[in-house]
């Protein structure tokens, strides 16, 4: 029977030598594989063919080992052991992220509460790191796996990381830095505040970070009840406008219709201007045609204006009893028939001897 076709493992996949060692990246002088052992599968990171004579490169390597292997948190790829691999050199065995890195997910376009998971998810393991004393170095896209199963974040990569703490190099700071370099790319637009203040070193630790976080959060979940509060308000003010509308109707047709009945007679006002204006120009223009000079014309204007303001105070006594018209009646005659009169007193000038 072929064991392959009938539900059962092999017992051939639970070998304990590597098996389907697969290079699948190069970064620099590491190089990653994966492979299977005992059925499941791992990375292993090993050193290149010409780094793995070199003492410093080995003791850099002993170093990540030795930082990885200390750390044990849900959001941190889980670094297993140390050990030489047939054909790939003394290399560290971690654990296969079945992921993608938080670029590529992103570009899915995640919902706004996937997007909060890993935000909360990465600040749980930074916090984690640094109350070991230990500072990431690297934090970036490619150094954050997304898990296809769940979603979940899982932090790798610690070959930068440094457990000196009297090196001033291993400064918390960096990693907040880039952690709201990182919440920008999550939310582009919600954070903004945050993230500048992750750039300035406002906050002292990652615990200052999610206080803040959750403060907002906090604000954030009043907002629906302030909205429903405002609406209210605002429903209740316009029932009360509406009342008073319709309580004062009466007065606002009244007023509405006292309006109309000025409008009217203000029309019917200005209509008398420009015929008073229209007959006292033809005059005006009969004596600039008459006139021998421009001197004569300006004696015979002077004498016309004058009656004519005469003829203006006479009727606009019709709007004694309303003091607004009356004097509105003065000024538009006084802007019609003065610019007829410039217009034939520029003509005259223009035309007649001065004396």
């Amino acid at each position: 029977m072929d064991l392959s076709d009938s539900g059962f493992i092999s017992p051939a996949a639970f070998s304990a030598e590597w098996q389907d060692i697969t290079l699948f990246q190069q970064r620099n002088h590491n190089y990653l594989y994966t492979a299977s052992r005992y059925g499941k599968r791992y990375v292993l990171k090993g050193l290149s063919a010409d780094c793995q004579s070199l003492t410093d490169m080995l003791l850099l390597q002993q170093k990540e080992f030795s930082l990885g292997i200390t750390l044990s948190h849900p959001n941190i790829a889980e670094t297993y052991s140390l050990e030489e691999v047939a054909e790939c050199g003394r290399c560290i065995v971690m654990e296969y992220v079945d992921g993608i890195t938080l670029a590529e997910w992103l570009a899915t376009n995640p919902s706004h509460s996937a997007r909060q998971r890993v935000m909360l998810q990465l600040l749980d393991a930074l916090e984690y790191i640094h109350s070991l004393q230990l500072v990431h170095h690297d934090l970036k896209s490619s150094n954050i796996l997304i898990t296809r199963n769940g979603q979940n974040v899982k932090l790798i990569d610690f070959g930068l990381s440094e457990l000196d703490t009297t090196n001033p190099q291993n400064d918390i700071q960096h990693d907040i830095q880039k952690f709201g370099q990182t919440l920008q790319l999550l939310f582009p637009s919600r954070y903004k505040r945050l993230c500048q203040q992750c750039q300035n070193g406002h906050f002292a630790n990652m615990a200052a970070i999610r206080l803040s976080i959750e403060k907002r959060q906090r604000r954030q979940k009043y907002i629906p009840y302030i909205i429903a509060t405002i609406i209210l308000i605002i429903s209740a003010l316009l029932s009360i406008h509406t009342y008073c509308l319709y309580q004062e109707s009466e007065q606002m047709a009244q007023v509405a219709n006292e309006y109309a009945q000025k409008q009217q007679r203000e029309q019917e006002m200005i209509a008398q201007i420009h015929r008073l204006v229209d007959l006292e120009t033809e005059k005006l223009q009969y004596i600039a045609d008459t006139s021998a000079s421009y001197m004569v014309f300006c004696q015979q204007l002077q004498n016309l204006w004058e009656s004519q303001a005469q003829v203006r105070d006479s009727l606009a006594n019709c709007y004694a009893d309303n003091t607004d018209l009356k004097y509105r009646y003065v000024e538009i005659w006084a802007q019609e028939f003065g610019t007829r009169v410039m217009q034939i007193d520029s003509q005259v000038k223009q035309t007649k001897p001065l004396y």
